[in-house]
């Protein structure tokens, strides 16, 4: 029988942690059982922690989510060689509260930050206990999601894989713009949990021109790169853009296109043609689901597939990380 799959995420605490025991002791002392990362496979609501040594682990505690973070937040981080890496084996919407009493256990025991190994955003104890505690949707972004912007315009979210769903990416002349979109459209998609697929269209407000969005492979992070979000991310067309339709039954693919193609490629020795690619994808048995349901078939394998639509593209971005 398979087992199914348990999400997880990780949080990193400096501190004067010598070793994985004392973690666990300050946790329990919070009322959090824990256990060393070794053993069986991570179980639902399960947490395991490890003590990492790394003498620089100031270079990873000088940007939060929205910006840079104070000079002596860093600074503090450097009287340290040693953190907690904390698993926590549930999506981080799931069970906030006791993601809260976590913080508060490690703070009280010395930790001198937190960091959202999913981002890499990094925070201070206050507010990041008060946001997790809250448990609302757009608290637990603004907490765990970093938002992106680069010199051509183009803005986008790391992190979103904390909740077992895609990040967001979008092209803007204003950042405070560019800014409003993500931030709505990713609280959107915790709060409602929607059935999204490319194609479909949003604004973030009544006065806002809708903009459909496509699902891509995320391809800015390697595989091995704890940023790496395998649910991918919606691009945001430019207005009036081309694309593929959206529809509310989705062709799904089974078994995923993803694993055929990578099945066919590594059978054949040498990389597929864009013609073999369209003839696998015309060839492949699938079924028409909700958009719903598709979101949940992603959650229980841990990523998302590649679009038929747009395969030949898409796999160039997969198979390059593979």
């Amino acid at each position: 029988m398979t087992r199914a799959r348990v999400p997880s995420f990780f949080l990193l605490v400096p501190g004067p942690f010598r070793d994985a025991g004392e973690v666990i002791a300050a946790l329990g002392r919070g009322g959090i059982e824990a256990r060393p990362s070794v053993g069986a496979a991570l179980g639902q609501g399960e947490i395991r922690v490890e003590v990492v040594v790394d003498a620089r682990l100031a270079d990873g505690f000088s940007w939060g989510p929205r910006g840079p973070l104070p000079p002596e937040i860093a600074s503090r981080v450097g009287r340290h060689d040693r953190a907690a890496l904390v698993e926590y084996g549930a999506r981080l919407d799931e069970e906030p509260q006791r993601v809260a009493a976590v913080g508060r256990a490690l703070r009280d025991a010395g930790g001198v930050a937190v960091r959202v190994e999913a981002s890499g955003a990094a925070s201070t104890w206050e507010p990041w206990i008060e946001q997790m505690a809250s448990g609302l949707p757009f608290d637990l972004y603004a907490s765990s999601v970093v938002l992106v912007g680069g010199e051509d315009g183009t803005f986008f979210t790391c992190g979103m894989h904390v909740f077992d769903l895609p990040d967001a990416q979008i092209t803007m002349g204003d950042a405070r713009d560019a800014t409003a979109w993500l931030d709505t459209f990713c609280v959107y998609q915790i709060a409602e949990q929607p059935g999204l697929a490319t194609g479909h269209t949003f604004q973030p407000d009544a006065n806002a021109t809708r903009r459909a969005f496509d699902r891509w492979p995320d391809h800015r992070h390697h595989p091995r790169d704890g940023r790496h979000n395998p649910f991918g991310l919606w691009r945001f067309r430019q207005p009036g853009a081309p694309g593929p339709a959206g529809n509310d039954l989705v062709p799904t693919i089974m078994p995923s296109l993803v694993a055929m193609l990578q099945t066919k490629e590594r059978s054949k020795g040498a990389p597929l043609t864009q013609r073999e690619v369209a003839e696998i994808v015309a060839k492949s048995p699938a079924m028409m689901m909700k958009a719903r349901d598709v979101l949940a078939l992603e959650r229980s394998r841990g990523y998302a597939d590649i679009e038929p639509e747009l395969a030949w593209e898409q796999w160039q971005i997969v198979r390059s990380a593979l």
